[in-house]
């Protein structure tokens, strides 16, 4: 199994907390796209991916935050990216906020990494309430037997707020 992310890791050069403004950027960002592109790590078993196996595969999805800032996927177990998070629930979320910009480089786009896992039980529930009141169309397919909630803790974040304007954040720094 490949390492873990350390929980809250910073590279050495990092400042210990990001510049308020930062985490201000970064926290509207996660409260203000309700689509991501998420990353994950080709599963070795795919069948129709067995050349590129443990490499990375981006896709979009609906995102929503839990109550404390945790984003909250509803997936369908016939995607290639559940079957990637089954194997290897490393991942990592885009969320951007570029649309309309003559140079889409000088807008706000933040990484997020964690380890997404399924919700089962109350917590299914809960996180369908929240879902479902960011997504209201997704009602239609919530219920279908092969989709189910995730939940991503997040590990730590990269903050790009434009040129120049780059920082880590902590799993912390993104807590409401």
């Amino acid at each position: 199994m490949p390492p873990d992310i350390p929980p809250q890791a910073t590279p050495a050069s990092a400042p210990a907390s990001p510049p308020a403004e930062a985490r201000q950027t970064a926290l509207a960002l996660l409260a203000g796209r309700p689509q991501a592109t998420l990353t994950t790590l080709v599963a070795a078993s795919a069948d129709d991916a067995v050349p590129v196996g443990g490499w990375p595969y981006p896709s979009l999805v609906l995102v929503a935050m839990d109550g404390t800032g945790r984003p909250l996927l509803l997936l369908s177990e016939l995607a290639l990216h559940t079957r990637n998070l089954r194997q290897d629930g490393r991942a990592a979320l885009l969320f951007e906020d570029t649309a309309g910009l003559e140079n889409p480089l000088t807008g706000p786009r933040l990484s997020v990494m964690g380890r997404a896992a399924p919700l089962a039980g109350e917590e299914a529930e809960a996180a369908r309430a929240v879902y479902l009141d960011r997504h209201p169309g997704a009602a239609l397919y919530a219920d279908f037997p092969d989709f189910r909630f995730w939940r991503m803790d997040i590990a730590q974040a990269h903050l790009v707020a434009g040129f120049g304007r780059i920082h880590w954040l902590s799993a912390a720094d993104l807590t409401v």
